[in-house]
């Protein structure tokens, strides 16, 4: 949606005048100054009209009211008639300077007025942010001109105080088949279709409520076209702004803080190919599909503890290597593409099976359906059709040499030193070394008892 600045909008409608011409041959008039009782207008000696803003506090109320503004929590917020526009704080104090100066160019204020009150907005807006709610409200989704009770699966009018944070920037046709897309789904991924319906309409909600983790689709043939299908559906569905990209390694180590911040904001993140990814450090792959607090990262920003609820669909032509643990397991949600070969005479048959322009016509029925999917899925508790995790989670190195430990305390940088040993013992290759002591003291302490002994750091192995 495009944010306009209100009080922008209104000044530029009105005619100022500066001289008794304006007033008397242009029949300009001050009327418009009895609207706002943070303007004073006087005649000075050379019958000028000057005018001033008399009262910093009324001004500043007058314009965050007019503008809708918001900064909490280091998030800055803007209503745009639908839902509270999240975005960073920088990018409102932008709108301020903005509409500030605008408003006293048209009054022709000082620039030395200017600045100060660019400044101390900025500032009171923080205060008088205090008791904005700006907690996720999983009941609810903002569409454009439209809110959704998820539960009662209702639409209603906007409410401005029921500060529904972020939404989606089109106008939904509820109760209407995509009788096109879901023929094309069913095509790449046969009966499953229905689950990835599901995890669509579940990258809708605020919640990591129904299945943690991510979706895999897995295309153990490549060149089905699943990559293409996913990003035309998705982007469509969710529109480009809230549809991010993502690299699964990524989240894992050093860069995990960095990939994080990307998930800010999105209702699905996609990695276009994770094929062969090797999992050595879980821990933040964990947090962000289950709905924890994860650690965000900006440049030129302070990090932060964001709740992301982004879900994640994985394009992979083969698996990647998790640790075998349950937690794990149940994270991954594995969906086979059936689609055949997408060579040059494969893909005239789709656009023959499923022309663009029937596509481009139901595109405003995919976000109700999803939901509905969704729903479904919930209250029926789909799983997915021949499912293959047990099959393909292979164990990771970690596990392997948990199997060789033998029973007895032993000190923590032998342990560690045989660990490293072993793994690269394993010949991964280059690109896969081991994790570091800190990573691997923090997957120790889940399994054994760790001790501070005379000989130093011990771990209890029973």
């Amino acid at each position: 949606m495009v944010k306009r600045l209100n009080s922008v909008m209104v000044f530029d409608k009105i005619q100022v005048p500066f001289t008794e011409e304006d007033v008397i041959n242009k029949g300009i008039t001050t009327d418009f100054a009895d609207a706002y009782s943070w303007i004073d207008v006087h005649e000075t000696k050379e019958h000028h009209l000057k005018y001033k803003i008399n009262s910093n506090v009324d001004f500043m109320n007058w314009l965050i009211q007019q503008d809708n503004l918001v900064i909490k929590n280091d998030w800055g917020y803007f209503w745009n008639g639908s839902y509270w526009d999240r975005m960073n704080v920088k990018d409102v104090n932008n709108m301020i300077d903005v509409s500030i100066m605008f408003i006293c160019d048209k009054l022709r204020i000082t620039n030395s007025r200017k600045r100060e009150l660019q400044r101390d907005v900025k500032s009171y807006l923080i205060e008088r942010s205090r008791g904005f709610d700006d907690t996720v409200k999983p009941d609810y989704i903002g569409f454009k001109n439209w809110t959704l009770n998820v539960r009662e699966n209702n639409f209603f009018e906007p409410v401005k105080d029921m500060n529904i944070i972020n939404g989606f920037n089109f106008e939904p046709e509820a109760n209407k088949l995509p009788e096109t897309w879901v023929a094309y789904s069913k095509y790449m991924f046969g009966d499953n279709a229905r689950f990835v319906w599901a995890w669509f309409g579940y990258a809708f909600q605020n919640d990591m409520g129904w299945k943690q983790g991510a979706l895999f689709l897995l295309d153990p043939i490549g060149g089905t076209g699943k990559t293409h299908f996913v990003t035309q559906i998705t982007q469509a569905m969710f529109g480009k702004e809230r549809v991010g990209a993502f690299k699964l390694k990524n989240l894992q180590g050093n860069n995990a803080r960095f990939e994080t911040a990307r998930f800010v904001g999105k209702s699905l993140m996609v990695d276009d190919d994770a094929s062969k990814v090797r999992f050595r450090e879980d821990d933040t792959f964990k947090s962000v599909t289950g709905g924890g607090l994860s650690p965000v990262e900006r440049k030129g920003i302070d990090g932060t503890d964001y709740q992301i609820t982004a879900k994640m669909i994985i394009n992979v032509n083969e698996m990647p290597t998790f640790n075998d643990s349950g937690a794990i397991k149940r994270r991954l949600h594995v969906v086979k593409t059936v689609a055949p070969v997408a060579d040059t005479e494969e893909i005239m048959k789709r656009e023959e099976l499923f022309p663009t322009t029937k596509l481009e016509k139901e595109t405003p029925m995919l976000a109700t359906y999803a939901i509905e999917q969704y729903q479904d899925a919930v209250m029926e508790d789909w799983k997915i059709y021949n499912d293959i995790v047990d099959d393909i989670v292979a164990l990771d190195p970690f596990s392997l040499w948990q199997r060789t430990l033998i029973k007895g305390e032993r000190k923590a940088s032998e342990l560690y030193a045989e660990y490293e040993q072993y793994f690269l013992g394993l010949n991964l290759g280059e690109d896969n070394q081991p994790m570091t002591m800190s990573a691997w003291g923090r997957k120790m302490v889940n399994w054994y008892t760790k001790k501070k002994t005379m000989q130093g750091m011990v771990y209890e192995i029973k």
